[in-house]
C-alpha cells in the first residue's frame, strides 16, 4: 500500500481537504481525506509526500482523434471549415501508416505524462485500439461511420460488423481486461444518412454503450441541413454523396439528431457551437453530454459553445482536445486554461469537473475514474504550486508546468 500526500487535494466529487492524502493498494483507493486519518488508519503504509502540491483526479479527454497525430502543423490556419475539411482529407489520401502510427505513439506517450488516464478517442480505422491496449490509459475508441446516401446504409454497416469483429479479435485487446473498448459511432449529421443515424443510435442503447456524434460545429453544417445549400453541399456533391433529389431536413442539426432518435444520456454531442433555444431544451430535456473543444473551435473559426448558459441549464459539459490536425497539442491542462479564457466568469471548480468526472460519466468510466473516492482506480495526479500560498484550483487550471501522473504501481487486473 502507498499513501499519497500534498499540501491540497481536490477529490472533484467532495470538497476540498487541506493537507490531504490518498491511499492507495491493489491499484485502488482505499481511502482519500485528511492527512493525519489516513495516515492513521494505515500506519505501515509508505507514504510518497508530494509536499507543496495539489492532487487531482486523472484528466479525461472526452474527444480527440490519436491516429490524425501525424497532421501536426499540416493544414494552414486562417481556412474556412469546409476548406480545412478539403485540406484534411487531401492530406490523408497521401498518410504513411508508419509516420501515423510513430505519431499516435508519441501522442499517447505526451498525455499520459500530462496527466490524461482516459480518452474518448474517434477512429477510422482499428490499429489505434492496440496501442492504446498497450498503454496504461483507458478509452473507448468510437470507430467513425460516414456515408449520406441512404442507399449506401446496408452495405456501410456489414462492412462495419466485419471490422468490428475482426477488432475484437485482437489479442492485446483482451488481454487489457475492459480496459479499451472499440464501439462504433457516427460521424457527424451532415456525413451520416438518417438510416444510418438511427441504426447506430439505436445500436447504442441496446449495447448500452455510449454515442460519439460531432454535431453542431460550423455555420456550414448548419446551413447544409437548414436549406441544403452552402459549402458542405459542394463537398457532398463533389464526392458523389448526395442522391438525385435529395432534401434537407430544414431542422438545426440537434433538431435533426433529435428527430432520428440519436440523443441521449448516453450521446456525447461534440462541439455544439451553433445552437439556439430549441437546441437547448432538447439537449436538456435528453441529458445528452455537450463535449466542447475551445482551442479547435478557435483554429477552425467555428465560434464558442455557450458554455454558461448550458451550465446554467444543467446541461452536462465535457472537456476534449479535438485533433493535431485542428488543435496545437492535446494537453487537457491547456484546454481547461483556454476554456476559461473563452469565459473568464466559469468557476475552476467546474473547468476541472469537466476535465474529469463528466468526462468520465460520458464515457461509462465513472466507476472506475473521474474523481477520487474509495474503489477507483488510483490514477492521480500531482500538480506542483509555485508557492505555498497559492489557489490550488487557479494553479490547476492555469496550464501549470510542473505536473505529475501518479499511476497505480500495480498492474490492471
Amino acid at each position: 500500500m502507498r499513501i499519497h500526500a500534498a499540501r491540497h487535494l481536490l477529490p472533484v466529487s467532495s470538497p476540498h481537504v487541506v493537507d490531504g492524502a490518498v491511499a492507495v493498494d491493489g491499484g485502488r483507493i482505499v481511502a482519500a481525506g485528511a492527512r493525519a486519518e489516513v495516515v492513521a488508519a494505515h500506519p505501515d503504509a509508505e507514504v510518497d509526500d508530494r509536499g507543496d502540491a495539489v492532487l487531482i483526479p486523472g484528466l479525461v479527454n472526452a474527444h480527440t482523434h490519436l491516429e490524425l497525430s501525424w497532421m501536426a502543423g499540416k493544414i494552414p490556419t486562417g481556412i474556412d471549415y469546409v476548406s480545412w475539411v478539403r485540406a484534411l482529407i487531401d492530406l490523408r489520401a497521401g498518410e504513411d501508416e508508419l509516420v501515423a502510427r510513430a505519431a499516435a505513439a508519441q501522442s499517447i506517450e505526451a498525455i499520459a505524462a500530462r496527466g490524461t488516464v482516459a480518452v474518448g478517442d474517434v477512429a477510422n480505422g482499428t490499429w489505434i485500439v492496440p496501442m492504446l491496449a498497450g498503454s496504461r490509459l483507458h478509452a473507448v475508441v468510437f470507430h467513425e461511420v460516414y456515408g449520406f446516401r441512404p442507399g449506401d446504409a446496408e452495405t456501410i454497416l456489414g462492412d462495419l460488423v466485419d471490422r468490428l469483429e475482426a477488432a475484437g479479435r485482437e489479442p492485446s485487446l483482451a488481454g487489457c481486461a475492459g480496459r479499451v473498448r472499440l464501439v462504433p459511432a457516427p460521424h457527424a449529421p451532415h456525413t451520416t444518412s438518417p438510416s444510418l443515424l438511427r441504426a447506430l443510435a439505436g445500436r447504442a442503447v441496446a449495447a448500452g454503450e455510449p454515442l460519439s456524434i460531432h454535431v453542431a460545429e460550423s455555420a456550414a453544417e448548419c446551413r447544409l441541413l437548414a436549406d441544403g445549400g452552402g459549402g458542405m453541399r459542394d463537398l457532398l456533391e463533389e464526392r458523389g454523396q448526395l442522391e438525385d433529389g435529395w432534401q434537407a431536413p430544414g431542422r438545426t442539426p440537434i433538431g435533426h439528431l433529435h428527430h432520428l432518435g440519436v440523443l441521449s444520456e448516453r450521446c456525447l454531442a461534440v462541439h455544439c457551437v451553433h445552437l439556439d433555444s430549441q437546441d437547448h431544451s432538447l439537449l436538456q430535456s435528453t441529458r445528452a453530454t455537450v463535449v466542447t473543444c475551445p482551442r479547435s473551435n478557435r483554429r477552425l473559426g467555428a465560434g464558442v459553445t455557450p458554455v454558461p448558459e448550458l451550465l446554467r441549464e444543467g446541461i452536462p459539459i465535457a472537456l476534449g482536445t479535438d485533433s493535431l490536425a485542428s488543435s496545437p497539442d492535446l494537453d487537457l491542462l491547456a484546454e481547461i486554461a483556454a476554456l476559461r479564457s473563452d469565459h473568464p466568469g466559469l468557476a475552476p471548480a467546474a473547468a476541472l469537473r469537466m476535465a474529469t468526472l463528466n468526462g468520465a460519466r460520458a464515457l461509462g468510466l465513472d466507476g472506475e475514474l473521474g474523481s477520487i473516492e474509495a474503489g477507483k482506480r488510483g490514477s492521480l495526479v500531482a500538480v506542483a504550486l509555485a508557492s505555498p500560498g497559492d489557489d490550488p484550483l487557479e494553479t490547476v487550471c492555469s496550464c501549470p508546468r510542473d505536473v505529475f501522473s501518479l499511476a497505480p504501481s500495480e498492474p490492471d487486473p
